[in-house]
């Protein structure tokens, strides 16, 4: 009776009533289908109720890859060249802004937050927190709607290129995390080990092999019928062999599902029946991402005193107040050059404030692999860091106040 609950109420949360809700109304900002899933997530938890234990989440884990790697195909789907050559320059500096500067941030953001979650880690640890919390700092949210779109020609510019850049920069995000993961990884003794050539060279057979199963995968689909109920077999078992790939080589299933998507979608011939089922079944695949977060969250482990617990909600508020300030810093500088042709002050120019939807999936994608307990808590970080960008959307920043 508990798991026909649970599904229902993740049917219901990706349903297109939900969906409409979300953008229509400004409490659906928080409350909208992803977010009442982690909170069932939570409850049902090792945490919370117990209903779904530790050993259960365990028994889970094929279908968490897949999960995983059927949202790394939808990013990995953007990859198509007429989409890459359509990017403007102020796109491109605007992306490469934000990257650079969220990396050099992350940083500092990892050693204070590892001195404070695990004060005798060794470099290594510092290393792989460093490169996670770079992926989490990297972009926004594309969805500009519940924001409320002016409809002048400038205001419209600007939602595309936010939703450009956020499409862009999700890609970067999963190979930032990818790239942590596979250098930085932790042993048969539970240390962790800094080891970038190995992890190079596994990152190197693991593309290599994913191109093998995605050149394969669109020879066979090259000849498949739109509508042929054969696409639907052919797409679930390269789920399945890219799922094995990213465990056999120590990967990450987000990263073999984009390469997928992006040999898929850079082909000479598009498959419009493999790209319309990937993208349909989003909503569904992205509410249980956010069911599985929930349940494998856990509250840092320093929270065992107010005091504690006040650090670590101050350390959130900083990274969340930090997106307020930066991100529309980065955006106002980075398209300085055609200011003339977009509306920044507009509701759009606030959607780099809000954190990624993708940093949640990213994190539970790290838990798979990491039996420390780090990635459990930086859930909890993402988490509020969220909700509290959410929050700060609602008021205009200083960069685009001065605009006006």
């Amino acid at each position: 009776m508990v798991w026909i609950v649970i599904a229902a109420v993740i049917l219901l949360a990706a349903s297109r009533w939900i969906e409409q809700a979300h953008r229509r109304f400004p409490f659906a900002r928080v409350l909208g289908g992803g977010w009442v899933l982690l909170a069932l997530g939570i409850v049902v938890g090792p945490q919370v109720t117990g209903i779904m234990p530790a050993q259960r989440i365990e028994q889970l884990q094929p279908i968490l890859l897949i999960l995983l790697t059927w949202i790394g195909i939808i990013v990995g789907l953007q990859c198509r060249a007429v989409l890459i050559r359509a990017i403007p320059t102020a796109l491109w500096r605007w992306m490469s802004f934000d990257f650079a500067l969220s990396i050099l941030l992350s940083i500092v953001a990892g050693g204070v937050i590892a001195r404070i979650m695990q004060p005798d880690s060794p470099t290594a640890a510092h290393i792989l927190l460093s490169g996670t919390i770079a992926a989490i700092a990297i972009g926004w949210n594309p969805e500009t709607r519940s924001l409320g779109i002016r409809n002048d020609v400038a205001s419209k510019r600007l939602s595309i290129l936010v939703q450009g850049g956020a499409g862009g920069l999700a890609i970067a995000a999963i190979a930032m995390a990818s790239l942590a993961l596979q250098c930085a990884y932790e042993d048969s003794s539970g240390t962790i080990v800094f080891a970038p050539w190995g992890g190079m060279l596994a990152l190197a057979m693991e593309i290599g092999a994913v191109v093998v199963v995605a050149l394969g995968a669109h020879e066979i689909l090259r000849d498949t019928r739109e509508d042929d109920a054969r696409t639907s077999l052919i797409v679930i078992g390269a789920l399945c062999l890219l799922s094995g790939v990213a465990v056999s080589f120590g990967g990450s299933a987000l990263l073999t599902g984009m390469l997928f998507g992006a040999t898929i979608a850079m082909s000479s011939r598009r498959l419009r029946g493999l790209e319309h089922l990937i993208v349909a079944a989003e909503p569904m695949v992205a509410s249980g991402c956010f069911f599985f977060a929930g349940v494998t969250l856990a509250l840092p482990a320093t929270i065992t005193t107010l005091s504690g617990a006040v650090m670590l909600g101050t350390i959130a508020l900083v990274l969340a107040l930090a997106r307020w300030v930066i991100k529309p810093l980065i955006m106002t500088m980075a398209l300085a050059s055609i200011r003339s042709t977009i509306a920044l002050d507009s509701p759009a120019g606030r959607a780099p404030i809000r954190q990624a939807p993708l940093t949640i999936v990213i994190l539970l994608a790290f838990a798979i692999q990491d039996s420390s307990g780090i990635a459990d808590q930086l859930l909890a970080f993402a988490v509020l860091i969220a909700l509290l960008s959410v929050a700060l959307a609602c008021v205009p920043p200083r960069s685009a106040r001065s605009t006006r």
